[in-house]
């Protein structure tokens, strides 16, 4: 609900940064903006570092949500979720986004994933662009096959776990903190786990 005489705020992206520097605003100057998040996952804010218990299944996804969809519309907040943010367009002070399809990766590159859809457009005043990482996949050969997976969602917990189910064996690339998350997780399932670490 946009009032009068109050700045539009577009913030891009709905994690963690997105969320807290939005409830921070809320705090310091809760009348200054008519505030508008694009999200490329379909859901409120959560607390990605709790993903392996998703994935071991010692917490359920719901659980680990900080800000569920209820909370922005309490905050009258317009959440664009499941929604792409592909171009700042200066000149015309709008924020374009696209749908993201059903089974699409929420990190891919450009407009990968996206619908056919008119683009949404979000008239600014200021933007803030806080959009997190992306998850480096090296060259190699066989990614992207049956059985291959990136761990930073919700949903890619889910596939992983379910995958997990037919499996005796998994390889983890990278042993950094999500790496290593992400065979504790898989530990759970049964599963032998091997991590892969180029250091």
């Amino acid at each position: 609900m946009i009032k009068p005489n109050r700045k539009k705020l577009v913030v891009i992206g709905n994690g963690m940064a997105g969320a807290r520097v939005v409830e921070e605003i809320l705090k310091r100057a809760p009348d200054l903006f008519d505030i508008v998040m694009f999200g490329a996952e379909p859901y409120g804010n959560y607390n990605r570092i709790l993903l392996s218990n998703v994935l071991n299944r010692s917490q359920q996804a719901t659980e680990i949500f900080m800000n569920p969809l209820a909370w922005y519309e309490e905050n009258q907040i317009t959440l664009h979720a499941g929604v792409k943010a592909l171009k700042i367009d200066r000149e015309r002070r709008v924020v374009l986004g696209r749908r993201l399809n059903r089974d699409a990766l929420p990190y891919a590159a450009g407009e990968a994933g996206t619908s056919t859809e008119p683009p949404i457009e979000e008239r600014y005043d200021a933007v803030i662009i806080a959009t997190g990482s992306r998850p480096f996949v090296p060259p190699m050969e066989g990614f992207g096959q049956p059985g291959t997976f990136l761990f930073r969602t919700i949903d890619d917990c889910g596939r992983i776990a379910d995958y997990a189910q037919s499996c005796r064996k998994a390889a983890v690339i990278g042993g950094g903190l999500l790496g290593l998350e992400a065979a504790r997780g898989l530990m759970a399932h049964g599963v032998e786990v091997t991590v892969l670490e180029a250091a």
